[in-house]
């Protein structure tokens, strides 16, 4: 299975940068998590939920373009309907419940600060 040399950098730098990221962000969602209370409490770990599920659909997306389904590949041979379809139908549903979940957080986020508002008052 061949790549042009572009493919390679391309996804291993960000897909590295990527990793680094959502691991940092697990770091300081955890730090977060042991802060706060109540509605925001809860309101973190929908969030985190939501990123999980979208980091795991990330992970599926790039099986269309590299292996399996190869779909980047200058020959035409390694290409992989099958596997890329695959990899693109686990995509959307590792990507719907992670928009689900941070849409959830979102919302409870907005309803703590405005119990918090309303209590200050």
């Amino acid at each position: 299975m061949s790549f042009p040399t572009w493919v390679w950098l391309y996804f291993g730098t960000f897909g590295t940068i990527g990793a680094l990221l959502y691991t940092l962000v697990v770091w300081y969602w955890m730090k977060f998590h042991s802060m706060s209370t109540g509605p925001l409490r809860s309101a973190a770990k929908w969030n985190m939920l939501g990123l999980m599920f979208l980091f795991i659909a990330a992970y599926f997306a790039c099986g269309i373009g590299g292996p399996p389904g190869s779909m980047l590949s200058s020959d035409p041979l390694s290409h992989n309907i099958e596997s890329a379809y695959d990899s693109a139908l686990l995509a959307i549903f590792f990507s719907v419940p992670g928009w689900a979940c941070v849409f959830v957080g979102t919302r409870k986020l907005l309803q703590g600060i405005q119990s918090q508002n309303d209590v200050s008052r």
